[in-house]
């Protein structure tokens, strides 16, 4: 790890394959201005680790168990930028719908993820908003599809509730209570 500064770039890498969180942390390390400040195996431990760490840039997979990226950011609701690292090309509209700052498709080399640490900063330096989820009428990416599962944030946990196990829903000020089995 790197010492922090103003223009140190903090970075957490999200990847369910232990080998691919490797390559990006090797390519990284050319990068002496990058902080990798954690890496997650699954969307659990990735809204743990921005929630706890604030970094500056999220290297997130799409594909994972139990969590999928979208979900993850979905989560997260905060302006954060977001490069999205997949082997799977069918997401990347989507992924710019997020305004994801970039959409890297394994296998990649060292100089196009230089190019989307460039990108980044540039709309990190910038006056830009960065929002990591785009909030359709519907609180859903695809209104068009049934809900299947509530995803409730209770500060570092994450908790999966399947649409037809929920007894009831009621607001309490500025909170909500979900009843399920």
């Amino acid at each position: 790890m790197t010492e922090h500064t103003a223009d140190t770039l903090r970075v957490v890498i999200v990847d369910d394959e232990e080998l691919a969180r490797q390559v990006l942390i090797e390519l990284l390390a050319a990068h002496p201005d990058v902080e990798v400040v954690a890496e997650c195996a699954d969307g659990f431990e990735a809204v743990r680790a921005v929630s706890e760490h604030r970094p500056d840039l999220i290297l997130l997979d799409i594909q994972m168990p139990t969590l999928n990226g979208f979900e993850v950011l979905e989560l997260l609701g905060e302006d954060a930028p977001v490069i999205f690292v997949t082997a799977y090309d069918q997401h990347a509209i989507r992924a710019f719908d997020v305004h994801a700052v970039d959409y890297l498709l394994k296998p990649f080399d060292a100089d196009r993820l230089s190019d989307a640490l460039l990108r980044a900063r540039e709309r990190i330096g910038g006056s830009e908003a960065l929002p990591v989820r785009d909030i359709v009428s519907s609180g859903r990416a695809d209104a068009s599809k049934p809900v299947q599962r509530i995803l409730i944030r209770d500060r570092a946990d994450v908790h999966i509730v399947p649409v037809d196990q929920v007894d009831y829903i009621e607001a309490q000020d500025d909170y909500v209570a979900v009843r399920a089995a």
